[in-house]
């Protein structure tokens, strides 16, 4: 009669402890690619609308009556939708956003900007960072400063 034998070959345990090292490699891997894509500004963690300077909700601006300032315009649309879908971007990239909504030729257009700043230098500054940050973004490559008093 022949007896099973019991194996306490480790064999099995060295396979599953490789693969857990390999995923531990890749895990390392992927984040210190993402340290690095974050570092380079190609990435970022976005932050809660709570935190934003302005709310999806409504239609902000900032530049009232008594005030006087320098903004970065990055885009106008006829919907109020894209325009805060565009100024949420921003907003969730750490940017001041707002939106401005303005009466030209008899219909509404809903401007989407960052500020406000004091001077033309800190709106240029921002304009220059951004140009350098989303370097792909058809807002950016269009956009410029303007002043309202």
């Amino acid at each position: 009669m022949l007896k099973k034998v019991i194996s306490l070959s480790s064999k099995p345990y060295q396979k599953g402890a490789s693969n857990l090292l390999i995923g531990v490699l890749v895990a390392a891997i992927a984040l210190i690619g993402f340290l690095y894509l974050k570092s380079r500004g190609i990435i970022s963690i976005p932050t809660s609308i709570s935190n934003a300077a302005t709310s999806i909700n409504e239609t902000i601006n900032p530049f009232s009556n008594d005030y006087s300032g320098y903004g970065v315009q990055i885009s106008a649309s006829h919907y109020l939708d894209d325009a805060k879908e565009v100024m949420n971007q921003f907003a969730d990239a750490g940017y001041s956003a707002f939106v401005v909504s303005s009466e030209i030729r008899g219909s509404t257009v809903y401007q989407v900007r960052l500020g406000p700043y004091e001077t033309r230098e800190e709106a240029n500054t921002i304009k220059n960072r951004i140009k350098r940050r989303f370097k792909r973004s058809k807002y950016v490559r269009k956009s410029f400063i303007v002043y309202r008093d």
